[in-house]
Formats: structure tokens, sequence, C-alpha cells
């Protein structure tokens, strides 16, 4: 088991809330998600954003990773890769049953931690997404 903490980037079968809507209680596959440690948390509870390669569109409240994180955390393939900022999953870590190994690692469920001003970056886009009510959660079963 691996703490959490603001940052690190794991694998996780994240449940998008159009999945939820339509009654699905699991996601459909493991991805690299983002754990943002809630401030006032003291039982484990998590916020967990997902990483896509595939283009976001307009209107999403997302930022691109840059090449650098992505290269450092060896994140799947050479396409770019953003991170969801309007979408989230919170959860219990450890413990959670939605996290899973990665798959060119089955060791591991860690590909490591963004950098400070990458996280800094991020903080800044959800406070933005928080101030909008733009955030949509999805609890997740535990």
């Amino acid at each position: 088991m691996i703490d959490p903490e603001t940052g690190l980037v794991i694998s996780y079968s994240f449940l998008w809330s159009r999945e939820n809507a339509k009654g699905e209680e699991q996601g459909r596959k493991a991805r690299p998600a983002c754990v943002v440690v809630p401030l006032t948390s003291k039982n484990g509870d998590v916020v967990l954003f997902p990483l896509t390669t595939r283009d976001p569109g307009a209107g999403r409240l997302c930022l691109r990773v840059p090449e650098t994180e992505r290269k450092r955390l060896k994140l799947k393939g050479d396409a770019p890769c953003w991170i969801l900022l309007d979408e989230a999953n919170t959860d219990i870590l450890p413990g959670s049953f939605h996290v899973e190994p990665i798959s060119y690692d089955p060791l591991s469920i860690s590909y490591g931690k963004f950098s400070h001003a990458f996280v800094g970056q991020i903080l800044k886009k959800l406070a933005e997404a928080i101030r909008a009510k733009r955030l949509h959660f999805v609890q997740r079963e535990r």
C-alpha cells in the first residue's frame, strides 16, 4: 500500500459521472489518476482526478500535462495528456479496492508524483472549478 499525497499519480479504476448516472458502479478500465488529499480529511478521504490522452474538448476544465511530467512518470505513449479537473472520484486511501497495479509493473500502483510546480497549477485550476461550481464528484463505494 502507498500513503496518499497530493500530486501522487496512481493506477485507478476511475468511474466517470456519465457512467455513474447510468447506474454503473465500476470504472471500465484502470487509468492514471492524480490524488489530491483534502486538508480536512481525517479518515483517509481523497479526491482523484482522471488523466486522459483523449482531447477533452471545449468546455472542459483541464490542464495539459507538460511533456517533462508525462515522461518522468512514464505515462503511456507519446500522445499529449490532460488532467481533467471538473470531474472527480472520492475514495479512501489506502485501502480502496479501485486501485489497480500498473499494467507494465504489476508490483506497483504508483507512477510517482507530479512536481511541486505542476501541483501548484493543478490546485489553482481546481480552486477555479470549485468557485465556478463546475466540479462533479462520484463517491466510490467503500
